[in-house]
């Protein structure tokens, strides 16, 4: 049995309407939809340890899971509730596959800026010393450990990145952002195996910072700093709002996108290698 880095529970808000097993998955990849059951999808053997799963279900999810049933009835939520559901947004950045995947592909860049900042400083120093030995000794030693990196990322780096939880910083941003829970009558949300999109040139932390998560096919959260901060509203979703959204969805999907309904726009906005997407004026 695979891991989960999409909760079983959140996907079901998607899934068709009494009947949660059944949800539709665009693969971007394959350019197909399939209709597999809930439990199969988004999720990867090994992904976390059993440990990990356990404690994302017992310390992020279930405290969420009453918090996010609670805003699909429009219901106020109090403080420990908003933290509740900033720690699970953030834990979601943390945990999708996208995440880990851009992860490792900074990894040698990181090390060969720190290398060749390193290997700068040993040859200033060089240049300088009169232990010209003990100089050589040094460059040899840092390109040893350059090939040895270049050829293995260490075990500390992997399990690092594969590593789920957020940053209280990051935690914090979220909840101090000003809150729009927005549902929908006539369009429906989807969403995608990289659930929390927020622009990535803009950060969470930035004064144009926006971020988009779908709650269910009937409600999304988005949040930004315009207006007051700690703040929640609610609000009908106008057509281009949910165009927004899904598109915002479908174009951040590392390769599913999940749907309780097999349309063809669906797959037309998943494999726009471009989009155009907005910014949004509350």
């Amino acid at each position: 049995m695979g891991h989960h880095y999409v909760p079983q529970k959140y996907l079901r808000g998607f899934a068709e309407l009494g009947n949660d097993e059944a949800i539709w998955m665009y693969d971007k990849k394959s350019r197909k939809f399939t209709n597999p059951g809930i439990k199969s999808v988004a999720q990867e053997a090994g992904f976390y340890s059993d440990e990990v799963e356990q404690q994302l279900n017992e310390l992020i999810e279930k405290p969420a899971n009453r918090v996010l049933d609670k805003l699909r009835s429009k219901k106020n939520i109090d403080e420990m509730e908003r933290i509740h559901l900033s720690t699970y947004i953030a834990t979601m950045i943390k945990r999708v596959l996208k995440r880990r995947t851009k992860a490792f592909s900074i990894v040698p860049g990181v090390f060969e800026k720190t290398i060749n900042e390193v290997r700068n400083q040993v040859q200033e120093w060089a240049s300088t010393t009169q232990n010209k030995s003990l100089a050589e000794r040094r460059l040899n030693e840092i390109k040893e450990i350059e090939e040895s990196l270049r050829n293995k990322i260490p075990e500390s780096i992997i399990n690092q990145v594969r590593l789920p939880w957020a940053t209280q910083q990051m935690i914090d941003l979220i909840c101090r952002m000003s809150w729009y829970i927005v549902s929908s009558k006539e369009d429906y949300f989807i969403t995608s195996d990289n659930p929390a999109y927020f622009f990535e040139a803009y950060g969470i932390g930035t004064p144009k910072s926006e971020l988009t998560f779908p709650v269910s096919r009937d409600f999304a959260l988005f949040a930004s700093w315009q207006g007051a901060q700690n703040s929640m509203n609610y609000l009908e979703a106008r057509p281009k709002l949910v165009k927004e959204a899904n598109k915002r969805l479908a174009s951040g999907a590392e390769r599913f996108v999940f749907s309780h309904r097999q349309e063809d726009w669906i797959a037309k906005i998943s494999n726009n290698p471009k989009p155009y997407l907005s910014r949004i004026q509350w």
